[in-house]
């Protein structure tokens, strides 16, 4: 059955920024502990999730959820709010009796930090522990997309501490963190009392050792989850089929709020949630969730029913969209009753438009301009807007073509040309018609549904050739991985040899002379392609072996560089840094590039040797390398190709 209890009074919810590493009460005692009945969320199926201990919404990544098992095993589990499973982290650390999770700050400001609780009595004493451990790690960033392919990783900068209480042995199975004051407290698992232990770990050193405080006993027993509110205003303890809710005050400690006359509020009791032991408070303040021990756990989701006016948690973010293609804002507001949405568009209400994502399909110039949200409810409304900018043409270019191959019988081989994209964005590429130089749109090659190519990528068009006939003909060594081959027929499509022409259009216009690129090219070397200097940004030389990545074919005499625009390398400034141990090499990537890591011992007798640590970059943007500070390996460097 639901068991809900009321509390006797209602007050407003604070309102607070959910990505801050730290947050501060905005007014006195303003925790609100009315909530509404348990409602699934969704179900955690296909994922070895059977004894649910803990659960914690992420501070990092709007929407995600943490839990784990109980026990030894270690392994965390990122869910979606509908319980999809986002991605499996191993902690990489020896654990007992993990029993609890929690998010808060660290020690670097700004950023936030999973704790894990390996707090529990499962070590085979009657008597419970005298020790326990804390794993802190930063939090990773997790991606609601992975939904459709979850990810596997290790968790990255973990740190432990071995945490002793003051006065004896015990389990707990209750772990929290403040965000005010970073403090961590530990909630005993006892028939009639809850004794709390604190300790704060902000300026510890890994592996450190610190003996807990005592800070009250409180009268919950058995308890087997709490949380902290992100806002601090808040905390909540539950055990299988009761739980309780403290208001915090401004400037009060979490010991003085638990001294005060807790709330009861909902929890669902066995069967539906057998052996519950996890609460988490969600970060927007929009009431809390719990999971339980069985296979296929359902999350059970409390919504606060104190009247709130509205908030944004997620805003419109400006965008830039190319003729014909397609904008979409998002916004998601809290408060209580929950709020209503009406988009307008350059102060104009937008009929119908009334759900909290904005679709626009097929842009056309006369719908850029500001787009505005409101949000309302019975308590207020608040506004927010985001600019759309229409822009006619792409930056897309038109690098490399070679319209004469060098002749080798049996090796299959035929015309080609090359498409790189100079935008910060992604476009669709859907309907998209190019020809010769003698063709226009009355006859051109039409791309298909679901091309889309990305900032930096380049594109290979082959003529009756398969990608796999391509790849054969230059070298899977010679090409990114990742390179996107597009078979093209159709007649009058050959480029002549002795001199030709390509035209681009997208896939709305009806004008030739209205062409995304277009490049016209004189009589071929044979086997030699017309290319792009990336220096200059001028397309029309011809490909020069060694320089700006140009190759050689693996079966034929062909030289070109299908696949990558090469510019000269500039200097890497690298940075490093102690973290978690380990040593890390950062600098900054530039798309198109293979970075490779390489080590020495010294400078006098030693020689640089690769680590077989290399990346690939396909974004320009801050990479590192890390390794771990061996014996052997005092010297560091990074390689670029």
């Amino acid at each position: 059955m639901f068991r809900v209890v009321r509390s006797s009074y209602t007050v407003a919810a604070v309102a607070f920024a959910i990505h801050s590493g730290i947050f501060s009460a905005q007014a006195a005692c303003t925790a609100c502990n009315t909530f509404g009945q348990g409602v699934s969320w969704g179900m955690v199926s296909g994922n070895p999730l059977a004894e649910a201990s803990g659960i914690a919404a992420s501070r990092r990544n709007p929407g995600v959820l943490y839990t784990h098992n109980d026990g030894s095993a270690g392994d965390v589990f990122a869910l979606s709010t509908n319980a999809a499973r986002l991605a499996t982290f191993e902690p990489n650390e020896s654990l007992v009796d993990l029993e609890d999770i929690a998010v808060g700050p660290g020690p670097v400001g700004g950023l936030s930090y999973l704790y894990l609780g390996d707090i529990g009595g499962n070590t085979g004493s009657s008597s419970g522990r005298s020790s326990v451990k804390i794993v802190r790690l930063p939090e990773p960033l997790v991606d609601l997309a992975w939904a459709n392919n979850p990810h596997a990783a290790t968790f990255q900068g973990a740190e432990t501490f071995t945490l002793f209480y003051p006065d004896g042995s015990y389990d707990a199975e209750s772990l929290m963190v403040d965000p005010i004051s970073g403090d961590v407290f530990i909630a005993t698992k006892q028939s009639a009392v809850a004794r709390i232990y604190r300790a704060n770990l902000t300026t510890l050193a890994n592996e450190s050792t610190v003996t807990m405080e005592f800070v009250r006993a409180v009268s919950f027993g058995l308890a087997a989850g709490g949380d902290i509110s992100a806002d601090g205003t808040q905390i909540i303890l539950r055990r299988e089929d009761f739980a309780m809710s403290w208001g915090r005050c401004t400037n009060e400690t979490v010991g003085a709020a638990l001294g005060q006359a807790g709330q009861s509020i909902p929890i669902i009791d066995p069967p539906l949630e057998p052996n519950g032991e996890a609460i988490g408070l969600l970060p927007d303040g929009t009431g809390y969730v719990t999971i339980s021990e069985g296979e296929d756990p359902i999350i059970y989701f409390f919504q606060a029913q104190c009247p709130s006016s509205p908030r944004f948690n997620v805003s419109p973010v400006n965008e830039s969209v190319f003729v014909g293609g397609q904008a979409e804002f998002r916004a998601l507001a809290v408060g209580y009753p929950t709020p209503t949405y009406q988009w307008r568009f350059n102060s104009q209400e937008l009929v119908g438009q009334t759900n909290p994502v904005l679709t626009l399909s097929s842009v056309t110039l006369n719908q850029a301009g500001q787009y505005e949200v409101i949000a309302a409810n019975a308590s207020g409304s608040v506004t927010n807007a985001a600019s759309l900018v229409v822009r006619p043409l792409p930056d897309l270019r038109i690098t490399e073509v070679m319209p004469s191959e060098a002749a080798n019988p049996g090796v299959p081989t035929a015309d080609w040309w090359e498409l790189t994209s100079f935008e910060p964005q992604a476009v669709e590429l859907s309907g998209w018609r190019f020809n010769d130089s003698s063709g226009g749109l009355t006859d051109p090659f039409v791309l298909g549904a679901g091309i889309l190519i990305q900032p930096g990528e380049s594109i290979v068009f082959a003529e009756d050739l398969t990608p796999a006939e391509f790849r054969n003909w230059w070298g899977s060594t010679n090409l990114p991985t990742n390179l996107q081959i597009i078979n093209y027929t159709g007649s009058g499509l050959s480029l002549s040899a002795n001199g030709d022409g390509i035209r681009l259009w997208n896939a709305q216009v009806t004008d030739a002379n209205d062409m995304v690129d277009t490049v016209d090219f004189g009589a071929a070397n044979v086997g030699v392609s017309f290319n792009y200097d990336p220096v200059n940004g001028q397309f029309g030389g011809t490909s020069q072996l060694g320089v700006n990545g140009v190759v050689r074919a693996a079966l034929t005499a062909d030289i070109g560089s299908p696949g990558r625009i090469r510019k000269p390398a500039s200097s890497l400034v690298l940075r490093s840094a102690l973290v978690g141990g380990k040593i890390r090499i950062g600098f900054d990537a530039i798309a198109g590039y293979r970075y490779s890591l390489q080590t020495r011992s010294d400078f006098e007798t030693a020689t640089w040797e690769l680590t077989g640590d290399t990346l690939q970059a396909t974004n320009s943007t801050p990479v590192f390398f890390e390794k771990e500070t061996t014996g052997h390996r005092r010297f560091f460097r990074v390689l670029v190709d």
